[in-house]
């Protein structure tokens, strides 16, 4: 099919409050917002995810002949350990690396989108508290699709989800297109949530998308194992850091991000709405 896409998620931290239950209530308050689960998406045509593929080939067999089966993860380049570990050894293969990764990003035709849950932010406006003032349960949430769970089991997925949906949605319909969804495997809770999250938006819809007309644009959600070489996943672990960075205030930025957002990732970004929540 000549109009189909794959959005490739990544994600940063976790996707649950897990470290909010160890707080008291007056830290959550007191406490500057710092904690944010979120996740990146990348949308590739099906032409472009093979020239992306191609490229991602040529620059291991330049860089790292010995290593063929090398994952990309912008967390070991920019800190250059594990397998990334010589170029700190060698400045001019390491500066050549980032050069070739930021060229990659700028050059590959690809739509960016993302979104991030400030924990301390919802759980200060969505959170109740118990006589020990821990926080237990998580309030209703706009629309029946969010309604009062424990904060043991809430499902930071379904939030973040919908966001990346209904954008994806409409850059398909735009597009007249279909797609589906890929994502990597992260353990067997967060797949379990993912899977379920995904599921109950297909059959809801997702604001004034209608469950019928979400389902004829997007078909699916693959979950696939971290070894296996996807270069869309590849991709989408290349942005997630430095969107971080770049969009949560407060943050301690760091100055060595080698894919920048200005410059290599801003104007592929599809949707110019917040991106974080709660607003």
């Amino acid at each position: 099919m000549n109009n189909f896409y794959f959005l490739f998620l990544d994600e940063i931290y976790s996707p649950n409050l897990n470290d909010m239950l160890r707080l008291t209530k007056e830290d959550i308050f007191s406490h500057p917002s710092h904690k944010h689960f979120g996740l990146c998406g990348v949308i590739l045509k099906s032409g472009d995810l093979y020239s992306l593929t191609k490229r991602l080939e040529r620059f291991k067999q330049k860089y790292y002949p010995k290593q063929p089966n090398l994952i990309s993860h912008y967390v070991d380049i920019l800190n250059t350990r594990d397998s990334f570990s010589d170029p700190a050894l060698d400045n001019l293969k390491s500066t050549a690396v980032h050069e070739s990764l930021s060229s990659l990003v700028r050059d590959t035709k690809c739509a960016i989108d993302y979104i991030f849950i400030d924990k301390h932010g919802f759980a200060k406006k969505y959170g109740k508290f118990d006589v020990d003032q821990r926080l237990v349960r998580i309030k209703k949430v706009k629309s029946n699709m969010f309604p009062p769970a424990s904060a043991k089991d809430y499902n930071l997925y379904l939030l973040s989800l919908k966001h990346l949906i209904k954008n994806y949605y409409n850059f398909l319909t735009q597009s007249k297109g279909q797609g589906i969804i890929v994502a990597e495997a992260r353990g067997e809770r967060e797949d379990s949530e993912l899977r379920q999250a995904f599921n109950i938006l297909l059959k809801e819809g997702v604001g004034t998308i209608l469950a019928k007309d979400l389902r004829t644009a997007l078909l699916d959600i693959y979950i696939v194992p971290k070894k296996q070489d996807y270069a869309g996943t590849q991709l989408a672990d290349l942005l997630v850091y430095p969107i971080y960075d770049s969009a949560i205030p407060m943050h301690n930025i760091r100055n060595d991000h080698f894919i920048h957002y200005k410059t290599d990732i801003e104007t592929k970004i599809i949707n110019n709405s917040t991106h974080i929540i709660p607003t």
